[in-house]
C-alpha cells in the first residue's frame, strides 16, 4: 500500500515539459507539500479533457458515502479490470500524478522503517490513477499493480510507475492499452531505496541509532 508520495516538481515545470508537443492548461496552485504527501492532502494530477491535457490540483483520497465509509486512496489494478464500476472509472477519468519519489515501510524486528524508493535514471516520475468529482470537489487515487523483484522485499504491493511518454499515452490512449500499461516495472529498472530520513519518527529515529 502506498501511503506517503513525494514530488517536488510544480505545475510550472510540467507545463513547460508537456507543451512542448501537446496542447496543455495549467490550472493548478503551489503544492506546499512536497515530502511526506498523505491521503486528504492536496496533489498535482494531469488528466485529458477533450483531447486537452490539464494540470489541475486534486484532494488525494475520496469516500462515497459519509465520513465513516473508507478512504479510497489506492485502487488496485486487479480490480479496476475485474469490476466494471472500476473499469468504467478508469475508461474515462483516468490521470497520471507526478512524483519524485514514493515510500513503503520495511519490518525490521518489531518496527517499520521508512523506505524513500525513487528512479536513478528518471528524477520525475508518472503515477497511473484515476480520479472522481464528489460534492463539485476532485478527488484522485493511485493504481497500485503487483511489485516488482525488488520492491517485493519491502511490500507486497507498488504503484504503477510510468515514464512521461508512457504517463501521456496512458492518458490519450483508449481504455485497454492503459490497462496494458498497469504492470510492474521491469526488474531491470534502476531504483534507489535508502532510509526516508525526512518522515521518520522520534521512534524510529531511536530504533535507527541503538542498531548502529
Amino acid at each position: 500500500m502506498c501511503s506517503r508520495f513525494e514530488n517536488k516538481t510544480t505545475g510550472e515545470f510540467l507545463f513547460k515539459k508537456i507543451s512542448r508537443d501537446r496542447k496543455v492548461t495549467d490550472n493548478s496552485i503551489i503544492n506546499s507539500k512536497q515530502t511526506g504527501i498523505s491521503p486528504n492532502d492536496e496533489i498535482i494530477i494531469i488528466k485529458n479533457q477533450s483531447g486537452e491535457l490539464k494540470i489541475t490540483n486534486n484532494i488525494w483520497g475520496f469516500r462515497f458515502s459519509g465520513e465513516n465509509a473508507p478512504l479510497i486512496f489506492n485502487s488496485r489494478i486487479e480490480t479496476i479490470i475485474a469490476k466494471k464500476y472500476w473499469s468504467d472509472i478508469f475508461k474515462k477519468n483516468r490521470c497520471i500524478i507526478p512524483a519524485t519519489a514514493f515510500y513503503e515501510w520495511k519490518q525490521e524486528d518489531k518496527i517499520k522503517i521508512p523506505q524513500r524508493i525513487s528512479l536513478i535514471e528518471n528524477e520525475v516520475f508518472y503515477i497511473a490513477g484515476i480520479y472522481v468529482k464528489i460534492n463539485d470537489i476532485c478527488h484522485a487515487s493511485l493504481i497500485t499493480t503487483s511489485p516488482n523483484a525488488l520492491i517485493a522485499r519491502i511490500h507486497n504491493r507498488m504503484p504503477v510507475i510510468l515514464d512521461y511518454f508512457t504517463a501521456i499515452n496512458f492518458l490519450e490512449t483508449d481504455a485497454k492499452t492503459a490497462m496494458d500499461h498497469c504492470k510492474p516495472p521491469d526488474d531491470e529498472m534502476k531504483i534507489n531505496i535508502e532510509i526516508a530520513g525526512e518522515i521518520l519518527t522520534e521512534r524510529q529515529k531511536e530504533y535507527l541509532k541503538n542498531k548502529q
